[in-house]
């Protein structure tokens, strides 16, 4: 069964009733779900709900994936060593007792600039982890768990290795000096309690995320499915009240209403999407259903649906 065409129309002249972008039918030509949005789901909700760009397959770690957790992981564990080593350098610490020695003769201007450059990096490769996540696996929980294992790995790792450092001079007096809450220990305690809170939240993180793959991988197999082997109907979206918005984007209750020769159906469901590509109340959508209960919604495109004013959609300030 073939694919529906699907055709963009987020542009276009606004009609008198205050709708757009029945006009544009340009057509998208991306790998990512999302741009395919609204994004339906019969069966989750939140960060669960799952898309597959029409065409792709179920998604799965890449190589480059992994090389960029990797850097990730890397960032954070630099960033979180620097930081706890500066904050040991600004105590009464022992010589010796800091992970990494600072000179203190470096300009202040450089030292900006290469946090700057530093931080900057950090945070483009978080970046790209989490977007790589989202597109591959079609689901921004996915994404955030993937994101947040290095992340946290990293100031673990970090923050461990300044503890390390500082235990190594005379261990039993340290832990001594450090649990009493003495001068000179404050580095030591901060980097411990970064440690333990880290690394019980990368524990929590990393014993969910076997279970987010799996259920992003199943959601985009039955998806995939669905297109391929289901039976394709045409229908109505029914627009019903906002739930919440995650971020900037909003999660509405929809009702799907559709004919099949079992007779009428209604669907009660949810939509993902962002303020400026919500369809108009009634607007086409394709319906797969396997008819054992498993059913995907599509918007359908090639109708050129029209959008809602994005202002009714955009969450107040």
């Amino acid at each position: 069964m073939a694919d529906e065409t699907a055709s963009e129309t987020a542009g276009g002249a606004a009609s008198g009733d205050g709708l757009s972008g029945a006009g544009d039918s340009r057509e998208v030509d991306s790998r990512d779900w999302w741009d395919y949005r609204p994004v339906f789901s019969t069966v989750d909700k939140g960060g669960r709900i799952t898309g597959l760009a029409p065409g792709e397959r179920p998604g799965q770690l890449t190589g480059r994936l992994l090389i960029s957790s990797a850097l990730c992981f890397i960032g954070w564990g630099i960033a979180s060593l620097l930081g706890t080593s500066l904050l040991c350098g600004g105590t009464s610490a022992p010589a010796g007792s800091c992970a990494v020695d600072v000179p203190g003769e470096v300009p202040v201007g450089w030292a900006i600039v290469a946090a700057i450059i530093g931080g900057y990096l950090t945070l483009f490769v978080t970046t790209d982890v989490t977007e790589q996540a989202r597109q591959e696996f079609g689901q921004r929980r996915v994404a955030s768990f993937l994101r947040s294992a290095p992340l946290l790995a990293g100031l673990v790792a970090g923050a461990a290795i300044s503890v390390v450092t500082a235990l190594r001079i005379d261990t039993a007096e340290t832990i001594r000096r450090t649990t009493q809450g003495l001068v000179g220990t404050e580095a030591i305690a901060i980097s411990a309690a970064l440690a333990i809170l880290a690394g019980l939240w990368w524990i929590a993180v990393v014993l969910r995320l076997p279970g987010a793959l799996l259920h992003a991988h199943r959601r985009q197999t039955t998806i995939e499915r669905l297109r391929r082997d289901g039976h394709r109907y045409d229908g109505q979206v029914r627009l019903g009240d906002i739930i919440y918005w995650l971020g900037n984007n909003p999660e509405l209750h929809v009702t799907i209403e559709y004919d099949s020769p079992a007779g009428h159906h209604q669907r009660r469901a949810r939509m993902r999407t962002s303020p400026d590509r919500v369809p108009v109340d009634g607007s086409r959508v394709i319906v797969y259903d396997d008819l054992r209960g498993d059913v995907h919604v599509e918007l359908n495109r090639a109708a050129r649906p029209a959008w809602a004013p994005e202002a009714r959609y955009t969450p107040s300030e």
